[in-house]
């Protein structure tokens, strides 16, 4: 359980913390969730689940939004998170930055970063999970963000005694719903295509198009 001097007058401010699901460069919102917190826990002990962010961000391109998925294999019905591997025998890192290339390769800050992550889909991490957490680190330096990353010990239930602590919002970002969380996104900034602004995309997004006024945006 999280220590608080509050009770004592000791400490006039409580910690925050964050339960959230480990995902493939996350959509703006997951990162202003981090933002809001003081720590945050990925959990590391569920199942993989099919058509989400685990193995999918979402870009703009000429065309609207497009999905870059990252194929897994397929050796068991329920792995947990940390166990699933990485199918390559499909193309899919070379086809992601070619996208991200073509989508992106214009944007005001595209140059500076675009080595950061090509470096990182060149490794071929063998697990998702150590992919996503990479990127994440690496998202999370680009964007100046200090928190306390914590992968979970253990799959916490609802009716574990530490949820009264916990804000958690594990399967709250989804690709196919758009609740309150991906609702209350990030102010509009200019983007590459479209005249209408296209909410909640990958944070590449938002880096490869403001960077510069990337924390007051995710605030």
């Amino acid at each position: 359980m999280l220590e608080s001097n509050n009770d004592n007058r000791k400490n006039t401010s409580i910690q925050s913390t964050l339960l959230i699901e480990l995902q493939y460069l996350p959509p703006v919102s997951y990162f202003r969730q981090i933002m809001s917190s003081d720590i945050i826990i990925i959990e590391a002990f569920e199942t993989f689940q099919k058509q989400t962010f685990r193995n999918r961000c979402e870009i703009l391109t000429a065309n609207g939004r497009e999905s870059l998925i990252i194929p897994i294999e397929h050796k068991a019905s329920h792995p947990i998170i940390k166990d699933v591997k990485i199918d390559y025998s499909q193309r899919w890192a070379s086809v992601h930055e070619r996208s991200i290339r073509s989508a992106y390769g214009k944007s005001p800050f595209f140059d500076f970063f675009i080595g950061d992550f090509s470096a990182v889909w060149t490794k071929k991490y063998t697990y998702l999970w150590d992919l996503n957490y990479e990127l994440l680190t690496l998202c999370l330096q680009l964007l100046k963000i200090k928190k306390k990353i914590i992968p979970s010990e253990m799959y916490l239930l609802s009716e574990n005694e530490l949820f009264k602590e916990i804000k958690d919002l594990r399967n709250s970002i989804s690709p196919n719903e758009y609740g309150e969380y991906r609702q209350n996104g990030v102010k509009k900034y200019q983007q590459v295509f479209g005249n209408e602004f296209a909410k909640d995309l990958s944070i590449i997004d938002l880096l490869f198009c403001a960077m510069l006024d990337s924390s007051e945006l995710l605030h």
